[in-house]
């Protein structure tokens, strides 16, 4: 298993007669020792195409230093990434390299880059030597605060042909908590004569040119200064573009099986999901279908990892609150042993998912959709078509809740009022869409969508966690368990939470639906 760290740092390019300052001159710094020089080769690895490069993305093989391995780096914004190690022994086939030496990325970093990849061979594209000369800065109380690196280094590409390249340059990198010591750092390296670096990684800059030329990242970037003037699938692609990105951003971390992973890329798929169905004039009806059928399927193999451990905290918690006299034997153990196998097949179903060819060609998909010209009433003004069909969704909400309303208390109506849910949370995503051009008018609306949904969704919370308790119970009953009736308890409890969201719900609903918060849509 792969070992992490998040890097923080910057990069300076500087002459090769550059003089480092005296970093003790900074007033945070008591020292700054300087290491022995260490000797460094790196192997870098990427598509034919760069896909990796292009994403921001390095995965190598290094050798010499305290951190010789093979490395992935997976970018989290601008200046940080995940940096993860595995040891130069992991490996998984074999790559024919010159001088005939044999090395190959092991299997579980080309599973967190499959989703750049999408069976693309990944190939030695680049060498890197470098000679390095580290300084460690600490504070009074010798705590560490950052390392600065003076890198000379010599490059050079692999594959039909080779450029050479030499350069040198200065890094400064985080250590500890204190992140005012990178902009100490940077402000003396640049009255000193050095100058921030174009490239993010040292591979950028060798491989520059390439990239110019190349098609740029998967997922291009947002349109800026939204305008009710601008094209309506416009303002809807700029949403879908961070939604994409989300979803690649969350992928390795969810085969990482990483905290709210899994939750930021089923958000992702239902803004996705969301945003195609209300605005769904603007793209071709066949494309709509058949995305929101691929992203149904996805979240729902997602669903099953998250749910249980969502459901795993909360009776957690249940459980403590209720007093001791009430609870009747390991009704702690039987929940968890419920939803762990639960969640352990879920993540199991999570992963073929994203193992899966269908999921590689939804992948491929949707960035098609983010880059597709703009026709039809996609290219009519933003002003003119999108409040239509937010107020579309707005008027589809209040039909289901007069629905719900109409019935009575029972499954019928809290079937009603689960779909109603999940219409106040498109109604939501759709006003968030429109914030840009419409500001405090649209979050207000989106804001009340919310409530509506918050309410709505502890209903629906109460109404599956009262499904789990009966069956539970049920065969806790059968089998003369004494936990049944600690679970019987449990499931009066959620009966309760269920109407209580419900009563809260029906009692602000005149609010929510006030006209104040939708006369911008006429």
């Amino acid at each position: 298993m792969a070992t992490g760290i998040r890097e923080i740092e910057r990069k300076y390019a500087v002459e090769p007669t550059f003089v480092l300052p005296k970093l003790g001159a900074i007033a945070s710094v008591a020292t700054a020792r300087t290491r022995r020089p260490v000797s460094l080769e790196a192997l870098y690895f990427d598509t034919e195409d760069l896909r990796l490069a292009r994403n921001r993305i390095t995965l190598r093989r290094r050798t010499g230093g305290a951190d010789a391995g093979w490395h992935l780096k997976l970018p989290v914004r601008v200046g940080e990434r995940d940096e993860l190690h595995l040891p130069l022994d992991a490996a998984g086939g074999e790559i024919v390299v010159d001088k005939g030496a044999r090395h190959t990325p092991p299997a579980e970093f080309v599973d967190l880059v499959a989703v750049h990849t999408r069976g693309a061979e990944l190939r030695p594209v680049a060498r890197l030597r470098t000679l390095r000369t580290a300084r460690r800065l600490r504070d009074a109380t010798g705590t560490d605060l950052a390392e600065v690196v003076d890198d000379q280094v010599s490059a050079q590409t692999l594959g039909e042909s080779t450029t050479v390249s030499t350069w040198r340059e200065i890094e400064v990198e985080l250590v500890g908590d204190q992140s005012h010591i990178l902009d100490e750092v940077g402000e003396l390296l640049l009255a000193a004569g050095a100058q921030a670096a174009a490239d993010s990684s040292k591979l950028g800059r060798l491989l520059g040119q390439a990239l110019t030329a190349g098609p740029g990242p998967d997922v291009p970037a947002a349109p800026r200064r939204l305008r009710r003037a601008k094209p309506a699938g416009q303002v809807v692609r700029a949403y879908l573009i961070e939604q994409v990105r989300a979803l690649l951003a969350a992928d390795p971390r969810v085969r990482l099986d990483q905290p709210e992973a899994v939750h930021r890329m089923r958000v992702a798929c239902r803004r996705t999901r969301s945003a195609l169905r209300i605005f769904a004039p603007l793209f071709p009806a066949a494309t709509v279908a058949h995305l929101d059928g691929e992203l149904r399927d996805l979240a729902g193999a997602l669903s099953g990892a998250r749910d249980a451990e969502v459901q795993i905290a909360y009776f957690d918690d249940r459980l403590a609150r209720l007093p001791a006299e009430l609870v009747a034997g390991p009704v702690r153990d039987v929940v968890n042993a419920h939803l762990g196998a639960g969640m352990a097949a879920g993540r199991a179903e999570a992963l073929a998912m994203l193992r899966s060819e269908r999921y590689f060609a939804l992948i491929d998909d949707l960035l098609a959709l983010v880059r597709e010209p703009l026709t039809g009433a996609a290219a009519r003004p933003a002003g003119k078509v999108l409040p239509k069909l937010v107020g579309r969704a707005d008027r589809r909400l209040a039909r289901k809740v007069a629905a719900a309303a109409a019935l009575p208390v029972g499954a019928e109506r809290d079937v009603l009022l689960h779909s109603a849910r999940k219409q106040a949370k498109r109604l939501r995503y759709a006003a968030e869409i429109v914030t840009p051009l419409y500001g405090g008018q649209a979050a207000a609306l989106a804001g009340q969508a919310e409530q509506a949904q918050e309410l709505l969704g502890l209903h629906q919370d109460a109404t599956v966690a009262q499904g789990l308790l009966r069956d539970w119970g049920i065969t806790a009953q059968a089998e003369g368990h004494p936990t049944a009736f600690t679970l019987g308890v449990l499931l009066g409890l959620e009966e309760c939470r269920a109407r209580m969201a419900e009563r809260d719900f029906f009692a602000v609903w005149p609010d929510i639906s006030a006209r104040r918060y939708r006369r911008w849509l006429s």
